[in-house]
C-alpha cells in the first residue's frame, strides 16, 4: 500500500542522511505519524461514544416513561388544557363555571370537592 511505500522511502532517506539531519528528520516524521494516528483514533472513538450514548439515553427515557407514576413524580402528570386548568385551579366565577361545563361535556375529569373538617369551637370565630 502507499503507507508502506512511504515508510520505505523514509527509511532509505534516513540511512542516506547525515546523523544530525537524520535524527531531525526522524523526529519530524515520527511526530507527524503520531499526530495523524492520534487524530484518527480520537475521531473514531468520539463517533462510537456518541452513538452509544444516544442509544443509552433513548433507552433510559423509554424506561422512565413506562414506569412513570403521577402520584410520586409531578413530571408524569399529563398537561392540562386551558379549560381543565381553569376548572381545577381557577377562582370562583362565571369563567370557571363555563370551563367546568366544557370539561364535563367533553368527558374530562372534574375536580373533586374538598372535604375538610371545620376547626369549630373558639377557632370558628
Amino acid at each position: 500500500s502507499t503507507d508502506e511505500g512511504d515508510i520505505l522511502k523514509w527509511l532509505r532517506q534516513l540511512s542516506s542522511s547525515s546523523s544530525s539531519s537524520s535524527r531531525r528528520n526522524f523526529l519530524n516524521n515520527m511526530s507527524k505519524v503520531a499526530t495523524s494516528s492520534a487524530t484518527m483514533l480520537a475521531g473514531v472513538a468520539s463517533t462510537a461514544n456518541a452513538l452509544d450514548f444516544d442509544a443509552f439515553e433513548k433507552g433510559i427515557v423509554e424506561t422512565d416513561t413506562r414506569k412513570c407514576d403521577p402520584k410520586r413524580d409531578p413530571k408524569c402528570v399529563p398537561k392540562l388544557s386551558d379549560d381543565e386548568a381553569l376548572c381545577q385551579y381557577g377562582g370562583g366565577g362565571n369563567a370557571r363555571g363555563e370551563a367546568c361545563r366544557r370539561v364535563k361535556n367533553a368527558g374530562g375529569k372534574m375536580p373533586e370537592a374538598k372535604k375538610e373538617k371545620s376547626l369549630g369551637g373558639a377557632y370558628a370565630m
